[in-house]
């Protein structure tokens, strides 16, 4: 019998052969090459998310779409190293004039060694005119800076329109719950930090940039009203301008409003270099964008980061000034009372409570909400029908306020150390300048 010619063999298998060519077959070609697109168009957004790319977005409130404003991300980055580079600047511009200063005034270009000492007294010995220079060159480039970045009608931008004088009353009495929700958070930081620096002594430079301990070294030898200058007016206006103004801006138009001041207080804590202080001006920076959000007003979160830095340099200078029973505010190493904690933490919540039911809006004829296409602060147009409207509080929360607070004068009074807990050398309670 004569076997078939076409006998069946691997290379001839139907259903190798199926599963062969289908796996060749335009529609897997297709299928492919829908996800490969699906894979590109992925990247190109996450690309385009993390650059801050000024495309066109849908928007409540205004006609059309419009693109948010600048920096985006890796911009913001760049602006936030630029702060790094405007201080060093400033630095190296008050050692030219010190070189410039003991060059005409002494003999001694001749000798190198004594040159050198006289350089390093000169900066040791005036701290408070570096930091001077350092804090007004940078107030300098970042007013350029930031009007040329911003363009046309920064000032409208910027929004310096003026704030309620009730809102101005309740950032005021904010200043102490800030600051000793924050001094005890960097002493929780500080402490955290010191256990790692003991293991990688390197880290132990880091300790070289404590800016609380140069503030309390200038308190001792310096008037108050060129400590406030230098350490509470320049700061409020430079670093409001470039993170506020300026970073947060941008991030908040492209991120929304909670991702970009979280970005951005990031950012702002990331220049103050020792990681400690880090961590405890995030929380207040945050607070400040909220409270500049709430209010569309720069001047808020300038007057709220003055009078924190302001109230700190104060309190140094009153400890190196008054008696040692009553300069002591407060021992740094010693923790504060979990309750004053608490009714800080409390009172502080009821404000933001308020701040946003009496939030400044924007509305248009229609009673919608008016934006510029993106979550922003900035003025509307001079000749557009908008009207700023700013609701009332619900007596509620006024009295609410005002019994949380009671409640944090009564714990800071009960549960503040007292006069036989002070030391030989007693520290000025820990406040944070930012």
């Amino acid at each position: 019998m004569v076997a078939p010619e076409n006998s069946p063999s691997e290379d001839t298998n139907p259903e190798r052969l199926s599963a062969h060519n289908a796996a060749d077959s335009p529609i897997f070609e297709s299928e492919d090459q829908e996800s490969a697109q699906e894979l590109d168009q992925f990247l190109d957004q996450a690309l385009q998310t993390a650059q801050g790319e000024d495309a066109p977005r849908p928007h409540d409130g205004s006609s059309g779409n419009a693109a948010p404003p600048g920096p985006g991300l890796i911009e913001s980055i760049c602006w936030m190293f630029g702060v790094f580079g405007a201080h060093f600047i400033g630095i190296m511009l008050f050692l030219v004039c010190g070189v410039i200063y003991l060059i005409a005034t002494s003999n001694i270009s001749q000798d190198p060694d004594t040159f050198r000492k006289e350089i390093a007294q000169l900066v040791e010995g005036h701290p408070l005119e570096a930091a001077g220079v350092e804090q007004a060159v940078f107030v300098f480039i970042g007013l350029i800076a930031v009007g040329l970045r911003l363009g046309k009608r920064p000032l409208q931008k910027l929004n310096l329109q003026p704030f309620a004088f009730s809102t101005g009353f309740l950032l005021f009495i904010c200043v102490l719950p800030l600051a000793l929700m924050s001094g005890e958070l960097y002493r929780i930081a500080f402490d955290a930090w010191s256990l790692v620096a003991k293991q990688i002594p390197i880290l132990e430079r880091f300790n070289e940039m404590q800016t609380m301990e140069v503030v309390k070294d200038m308190a001792a030898n310096n008037s108050l009203w060129s400590l406030i200058l230098v350490i509470a007016v320049f700061p409020a206006i430079g670093e409001e301008l470039v993170f506020r103004g300026m970073i947060g801006r941008g991030l908040i138009a492209r991120w929304g409003l909670v991702p970009g001041i979280v970005i951005t207080s990031i950012m702002f804590g990331i220049v103050h270099a020792h990681p400690a202080h880090v961590i405890a001006v995030i929380p207040l920076g945050m607070f400040m964008h909220y409270v500049y959000y709430v209010t569309r007003s720069f001047w808020a979160p300038m007057l709220v980061h003055f009078m924190n830095n302001a109230f700190a340099v104060s309190m140094a200078k009153m400890a190196t000034e008054l008696p040692e029973s009553a300069a002591s505010l407060g021992d740094e190493t010693q923790p504060v009372h979990p309750l004053i904690v608490a009714s800080a933490a409390l009172f502080l919540t009821a404000v933001c409570v308020q701040l946003w039911k009496t939030r400044v809006k924007y509305m248009t004829p229609q009673g919608e909400e008016w934006t510029p296409g993106y979550p922003s602060i900035e003025q509307p147009p001079a000749n557009s029908p908008v009207t700023m409207m700013r609701e009332k509080a619900h007596p509620l929360l006024y009295a609410t306020g005002v019994f949380l607070f009671l409640i944090f004068l009564v714990s800071m009074a009960a549960f503040s150390p007292q006069q036989e807990t002070v030391t030989a050398q007693p520290e000025a309670m820990q406040l944070i300048t930012f």
